[in-house]
């Protein structure tokens, strides 16, 4: 597609590959070393064209809330504040039952996150009436890289039926709870706790 970018922090890129398909890489731009999340999603349709979406988050929208980054590009998609336009505001449009939410969260900040009552996609009349709910908490490693016992930040989850789990950087967990429970991510951590959370289905 001949594009060429530079992400820095609170960027994000979705990409679809797409039929016939594209070639992607990416590497460090400067002397430093690049980080980041690659984040695969199974589209509810094949043979998509190939597009991608960048956005930008500043760390104060996602400083001790939910700032929703990925977000089904469903038929409502622009009510939702999902816009299919390449460099928009608001989350990047996924072609998949998938919100991402980033949050930056102070030492001892608490936040709850709802399991839905019913996911926005095509065909979720039947599948959106599961009982259970998932969802996927991602602790992000910003301390550095550390091929040890994880450590930085720390964060306790729990609610909507589970049981309390304690993660630290670079961890992450699948919770299961009825649709309607709360989630809970709590820093007990001594640092800013940077942390993602998946609806999937």
């Amino acid at each position: 597609m001949k594009n060429t970018e530079v992400l820095k922090r609170g960027d994000v890129q979705l990409t679809s590959a797409g039929s016939p398909g594209i070639s992607h890489s990416e590497h460090a731009h400067g002397a430093h070393p690049v980080h980041f999340l690659q984040i695969w999603a199974r589209p509810w349709q094949a043979r998509l064209p190939a597009r991608y979406f960048t956005r930008s988050f500043s760390d104060e929208e996602k400083k001790d809330r939910w700032c929703a980054v990925v977000a089904p590009a469903t038929a409502d998609a622009v009510d939702m504040g999902v816009y299919l336009e390449r460099n928009a505001k608001g989350p990047a449009p996924v072609q998949s039952p998938l919100t991402v939410y980033a949050g930056l969260l102070s030492v001892g900040t608490r936040l709850g996150s709802l399991f839905p009552e019913k996911l926005s996609m095509p065909g979720a009349d039947e599948e959106g009436e599961r009982k259970e709910r998932k969802k996927y908490v991602h602790v992000v490693q910003t301390s550095g890289y550390n091929p040890g016992k994880a450590a930085g930040a720390s964060v306790k989850v729990g609610g909507g039926g589970a049981e309390d789990v304690v993660l630290r950087e670079g961890d992450g967990a699948y919770v299961f709870g009825e649709k309607g429970a709360e989630l809970i991510v709590e820093n007990v951590g001594d640092r800013v706790a940077e942390v993602l959370v998946f609806d999937v289905e």
